[in-house]
């Protein structure tokens, strides 16, 4: 499938890369339709592109990759309404923001991505979890990069 963004150019990803958000992110409801990517070669980040809308995209990770004592317990609700019937087919998504200056990289632990890897349904969910905030400082962005981490 070929993309057309204004970051990124004209791409092509995969079929098997478009995730499908049942309701929208928070925020931009009316954008639905995803596609993640590889930030570079060997990195744990990824860009996470609206397929809608050429000017959206979204930096990414694994969270466990930056947390890895992180853990979402999601309600039944949330798991029926994007048909996941084991943990193992479920992935989750941070998102991440780097301050204007460039120092310091927050990842929002409190509103994940689940993707059903079998459907490719997503969803925002915000987690009633006081351990987790939208703005969970990671480190500067040079520390992450020396340390691996990003």
């Amino acid at each position: 499938m070929i993309v057309e963004t204004l970051r990124f150019g004209r791409i092509e990803v995969p079929e098997e890369a478009v995730v499908t958000l049942v309701e929208g992110m928070l925020g931009f409801p009316a954008r639905r339709r995803f596609c993640l990517f590889p930030y570079g070669p060997g990195s744990a980040l990824c860009w996470m592109q609206s397929i809608e809308d050429q000017g959206l995209a979204f930096l990414v990770v694994e969270p466990h990759q930056l947390f890895p004592d992180y853990e979402v317990e999601l309600s039944d609700a949330h798991a029926a309404a994007l048909e996941l019937e084991r943990p193992e087919d479920a992935a989750l998504l941070a998102l991440l923001t780097i301050s204007h200056d460039a120092r310091a990289v927050t990842a929002n632990l409190a509103g994940p991505i689940v993707i059903n890897l079998r459907s490719r349904k997503a969803r925002q969910v915000v987690l009633d979890d006081e351990r987790y905030s939208t703005k969970h400082l990671l480190a500067s962005i040079g520390e992450a990069v020396r340390e691996g981490r990003i």
